[in-house]
């Protein structure tokens, strides 16, 4: 079973590789072609772990927990940097599986512009 091209846009973004210029990036196009059964199961896997700390972190915005209940202390800076940082951990396994590097982490705050996608 060959990754979808849905879950191969998925790697694309959590990697920091742009859809338009596909072309341009032969060896992550080739490592997302050539996976063994086992590392396509280990990539849909990690996708799926990645769309769950996105969800996560989505639903985290409109909640916070409390810590403590002496002076409230609220735990959603911390959550949602412990998510940030699980996330960007599983781009960075997602690029080992794929022998590629992470052109950008998907998880590490700011934006992108202009043609370089340098900020």
């Amino acid at each position: 079973m060959a990754l979808t091209n849905a879950q191969k846009a998925k790697c694309r973004r959590y990697l920091g590789y742009p859809d338009v210029s596909r072309l341009s990036f032969h060896n992550l196009e080739g490592a997302l072609t050539v996976l063994s059964s086992e590392g396509e199961d280990e990539v849909v896997d990690l996708l799926d772990k990645l769309a769950s700390v996105e969800s996560t972190l989505s639903d985290s915005q409109d909640r916070q927990k409390v810590t403590r209940v002496e002076d409230v202390h609220m735990a959603g800076p911390q959550e949602i940097r412990a998510l940030y940082r699980e996330g960007n951990r599983y781009a960075r396994t997602l690029a080992n599986v794929l022998n590629v590097s992470v052109r950008r982490l998907p998880f590490a705050g700011g934006s992108t512009s202009g043609i370089a996608h340098r900020g």
